[in-house]
């Protein structure tokens, strides 16, 4: 097995950097024009790359595109590191698909600016037609944490980081920005790495609207406490009696009579309430 300094050094060494000006159509054109069965765009989006001031790409990360790693990929987009030249630390640069059911980057890239405005996602920074940078976030998906979460880990970790996820879910609620995608969090939530206590941040705005009648908190706090497993060990960590118990009933019953209460109301008063319920 190996070690943590071992797999530090084997990601290392499958790192590759690489400028815009060496990015060519037939090694690089399947990352660039994801998934690769129409390279058309690739000039394109090569000159894009350097309108926005990238000046490398940096191919790591546990997803594959052929023998190269990158961040991730999504229904819209591939996400890439890379550095611009205008930032210090690396940068997230997100790249349309394709094949995406969306004619471009600036709709995401233009929500989540609003978003920052009241301190909620990362950074946005800059886009083109099919390109996206902003703030890279060093941290793991919310659902992957939950799959490695064990029953006796920190309460007060738990909480902070349901009290820290439901406060930007608020933020977002009363601004009348939904987010669209947070019925199932997992992928859409990251939690920074070495923050205590936890700090999380919400991605992906590609799918929100200022148009519709906001859900985000709800959403979540569903996710977290009243169904599926996670809830389950949300439960046991908080030290909640079994489901099948009364007073659990009991307490379901005054959960969603809060959360009720908070979509008629949408207040701060109705949000404290809630966060008193659920001790965080």
């Amino acid at each position: 097995m190996l070690s943590v300094s071992d797999k530090e050094k084997t990601r290392e060494s499958e790192k590759v950097v690489i400028a815009p000006r060496d990015l060519t159509r037939e090694e690089h054109g399947a990352i660039i024009c994801y998934p690769g069965t129409d390279l058309a765009s690739f000039p394109s989006r090569v000159s894009q790359l350097g309108s926005l001031g990238i000046e490398c790409l940096i191919l790591e990360g546990d997803s594959k595109v052929g023998k190269y790693g990158i961040v991730g990929r999504g229904c819209v987009s591939t996400v890439v590191k890379a550095r611009l030249s205008s930032e210090k630390e690396p940068v997230a640069l997100k790249i349309r698909r394709v094949d995406a059911n969306r004619s471009d980057m600036e709709h995401d890239y233009e929500l989540q600016k609003y978003a920052n405005s009241f301190d909620v996602g990362p950074r946005a920074i800059a886009a083109s037609k099919d390109l996206f940078a902003m703030e890279y976030i060093d941290s793991i998906k919310l659902g992957r944490w939950f799959q490695l979460l064990k029953t006796r880990s920190s309460k007060k970790f738990l909480r902070a980081l349901i009290r820290d996820t439901l406060e930007q879910c608020y933020l977002l609620d009363i601004h009348g920005l939904d987010h669209g995608e947070l019925s199932n969090p997992a992928k859409h939530v990251l939690i920074r790495n070495h923050c205590k206590p936890a700090k999380t941040v919400i991605i992906d705005y590609e799918s929100a609207s200022r148009n519709r009648k906001t859900s985000n908190l709800t959403s979540v706090a569903q996710f977290f406490l009243l169904g599926g497993w996670q809830s389950a060990k949300v439960r046991k960590i908080l030290r909640m009696q079994p489901e099948e118990d009364y007073s659990v009933s009991k307490r379901r019953e005054e959960l969603v009579a809060a959360l009720r209460e908070y979509k008629e109301r949408l207040n701060r008063r109705s949000f404290e309430e809630l966060l008193a319920l659920v001790r965080c």
